[in-house]
């Protein structure tokens, strides 16, 4: 598999600094390329976009080497592969023509591309000895780079509308604050927040995220509407968050820093109904980290790499939507069963074997995503949760058919793809108002599926089913 990244790593030997290795794509032999990608290989894990930071400060490597207009037409891939320490170890570039060539000028194209990486990878080496990704710290990595060589910047359009201010600059240089209610922050390489956001007394959005921001103190008295704050893509860590006791906060969003816990700077947002903290890596999750959240409607540990969940989960009485996709809980706590509003139950990508014993306290659930996990049965009395009408149990260990899904009358979508069903499974034809039934991947779809089950699959088909085999 041909690698398009650039990866960039310092590693500590023997108390020596080592310097990046840089290579053309070309030059990567097959065991190299092997090796990279089994030990750098990006597993899902909290960093899976490319910091706004880095991307600039390879756009300004670049410009530093590139200082004419003879490559302006040219574009690079730099593959960067990051140690735990976010330091670079390699870097893998490859250089291609920017737009399509007559075949005339297609070997002249190659020709300068490969000269021009030959080049390029000669002189990178010493900008990224002190290069270190503060936001991949604790994991290795790889992702890619890309750049245009000696081409304008994409400029953002300015904001037309008085109520939206949109970059630094046009912050400080708006005049009329007082009609501001959004203001956008995000990618200005901040790693503070600046004094100009307190000029907007009337804000009640502010985007902060994909900056350079380890710590926040925000003093909610001086934006009294604030209603959104995003301050996602940085690297915040649990004692670098304060936001001051407030009764306006509505949504926080937190997700892809270096957060361990709920941080307590939520508990002081008096309103707060959204809390997202996926891609983040929530190891210290204790009963007290629920505290003081009772109001809370939406809950994201997407992707946050939690492998138990407190039990003091039960303490937020508010919520009603769920997020714990791609994570690694082999179990869930029983005490989940007492979030008697949670309508959004999502399980999907873990290690679950059951489900809760007494899901049919969930009574207000009406969507259940728990597909991809290890799950060989129902509980019993999920039969008794008569609301629901979403229910996905695909990638699973089913290899008989829950006899609970059949007593489910009000049930529109029913996802059991990728199960080891061997045969049709003829309760199906009991479901009374299903709308979709996905069943793709079970050892019963063989080729003849068609003629083998047409009789059940006429007969779903003529309750208006809609079939995905």
């Amino acid at each position: 598999m041909k690698i398009f990244l650039t990866i960039f790593f310092l590693v500590a030997s023997l108390g020596l600094s080592a310097q990046p290795v840089v290579l053309s794509q070309k030059d990567v032999s097959k065991e190299l390329a092997q090796k990279l990608n089994r030990e750098y290989q990006n597993n899902e894990g909290p960093v899976n976009q490319i910091p706004h930071s880095i991307r600039t400060a390879f756009d300004n490597i670049y410009e530093q080497i590139l200082r004419t207009d003879k490559f302006k037409e040219y574009m690079a891939w730099n593959t960067l592969y990051l140690n735990a320490e976010g330091k670079i170890d390699y870097l893998v570039l490859s250089v291609t023509r920017g737009f399509r060539t007559a075949d005339a000028k297609k070997q002249e194209a190659a020709s300068v591309a490969d000269s021009l990486a030959a080049a390029v990878s000669a002189q990178l080496a010493p900008y990224l000895t002190d290069f270190v990704s503060r936001k991949t710290i604790g994991t290795k990595t790889a992702f890619t780079v890309f750049v245009s060589f000696n081409t304008e910047p994409t400029k953002e359009p300015i904001a037309r509308k008085d109520s939206v201010v949109n970059g630094l600059a046009e912050a400080i240089a708006t005049k009329d604050t007082l009609k501001v209610k959004k203001l956008a922050l995000a990618q200005n390489l901040l790693t503070s927040i600046p004094e100009v956001v307190y000029r907007f007394p009337n804000l009640e959005e502010l985007f902060l995220g994909d900056n350079d921001l380890e710590t926040v103190n925000l003093d909610m008295a001086r934006l009294p509407k604030l209603r959104h704050l995003d301050l996602s893509r940085n690297i915040l860590r649990d004692n670098g968050i304060a936001i001051s006791k407030n009764k306006s906060l509505e949504l926080l969003n937190l997700q892809m820093n270096l957060i361990t816990d709920v941080p307590r700077a939520a508990r002081n947002c008096k309103k707060l109904e959204t809390l997202w903290l996926g891609n983040n890596r929530l190891s210290g999750l204790t009963n007290a980290s629920f505290r003081k959240l009772r109001q809370v409607k939406d809950l994201n540990f997407y992707k946050a790499e939690v492998a138990v969940l407190p039990k003091g989960i039960r303490k937020m009485r508010g919520l009603e939507v769920l997020d714990l996709y791609y994570n690694k809980l082999e179990t869930l706590p029983k005490s989940i069963t007492r979030l008697k509003r949670l309508t959004h139950f999502a399980v999907s990508y873990n290690q679950l074997t059951t489900l809760p014993k007494r899901m049919d306290k969930l009574r207000s659930v009406h969507t259940i995503y728990a597909h991809h996990n290890h799950l060989s049965k129902l509980p019993e009395r999920i039969t008794r949760m008569k609301k629901l009408r979403i229910v996905d149990l695909g990638y699973n260990w089913l290899t008989t058919f829950p006899a609970e899904l059949a007593a489910f009358t009000n049930l529109e979508e029913l996802d059991l793809s990728a199960n080891n069903f061997p045969e049709f499974p003829m309760q199906l034809l009991q479901i009374r108002k299903l709308d979709k039934l996905h069943l793709r991947g079970n050892p019963f779809l063989g080729q003849d599926a068609e003629r083998k089950y047409s009789d059940q699959l006429s007969q779903l088909k003529s309750k208006n089913i809609e079939v995905f085999y």
